[in-house]
């Protein structure tokens, strides 16, 4: 491929990354901006986005916006990403880097499954069972991934789940549980101490597909006696990064506040 060909496709790339989802919609000068870029060079790569389909222009405002065959593209990367097989590789790091068991959970509608699982090698450790289907309020995998789900799907799941005391850590009060998913979502992690198991700690984080949709979330669990505050606060640092990557790499776009 000659030199100005290359060149252009860089550029190419490089206009689609400036849409994002904090700004969808974007003007000629903007992206120039952005890019350092002429507005003449930048209008003519618009144009030519523009004419397949992979960038629309409202002719009102005459700013751009993605096209229905960057969905198209979307449609068919997301029905080839395998959860399980893109998390596998995070969770080895994560294992090895814990010695504790980690678990991937997925949700399914008002439950939630876990789908993949690396045991502990201690004689002492939690054993999540695979395709076990568990509720969302207890348990920190339940309760990071309910955190992220649009607050209409959050409350609806909680008002068909018959919150039962499954210990006495369990959080049985709708509204309680509320107050506990505004804490998660903004600190980015869920912990649970004995609420779903007695003596069982677990630290999860959300895994994002690339609409922001959260579609899962790893899970670090194991006896409270080797929980301490300390070990807790390391383990959400090493989710939190994990899944960022994770999510990352199948396409999620953070904000640069998140």
């Amino acid at each position: 491929m000659a030199t100005t060909e290359t060149q252009s496709l860089h550029r190419a790339i490089a206009i689609l990354d400036c849409f994002r989802d904090f700004q969808p919609h974007l003007g000629v000068r903007e992206i120039a901006r952005q890019l350092e870029l002429h507005p003449s060079t930048v209008g003519r790569m618009l144009a030519t986005l523009t004419s397949l389909g992979i960038l629309n222009q409202d002719k009102e405002t005459h700013r751009y916006r993605m096209g229905s065959k960057v969905l198209k593209w979307s449609s068919v990367y997301m029905s080839n990403i395998d959860l399980r097989i893109e998390a596998r590789s995070y969770l080895e790091e994560l294992h090895r880097g814990t010695q504790e068991t980690v678990h991937l959970d997925i949700p399914d509608g008002v439950s939630r499954i876990c789908i993949d699982r690396i045991e502990s090698p201690h004689r002492l450790r939690w054993v999540a069972n695979i395709g076990e289907r568990m509720p969302y309020y207890a348990s920190a995998s339940g309760k990071v991934m309910l955190a992220f789900m649009p607050l209409q799907q959050q409350k609806s799941i909680i008002k068909s789940t018959p919150m039962e005391r499954l210990t006495p850590n369990t959080t049985t009060d709708p509204k309680v549980l509320l107050h506990e998913l505004e804490v998660i979502k903004k600190n980015g992690y869920a912990l649970s101490e004995g609420e779903r198991v007695e003596g069982v700690s677990c630290v999860a984080a959300p895994i994002f597909e690339p609409a922001g949709k959260v579609i899962g979330g790893i899970t670090i669990s194991g006896p409270m006696t080797r929980f301490s505050e300390q070990k807790i606060k390391e383990y959400a640092k090493l989710l939190m990064r994990a899944t960022r990557e994770l999510s990352t790499s199948m396409g999620y776009h953070f904000q640069e506040n998140n």
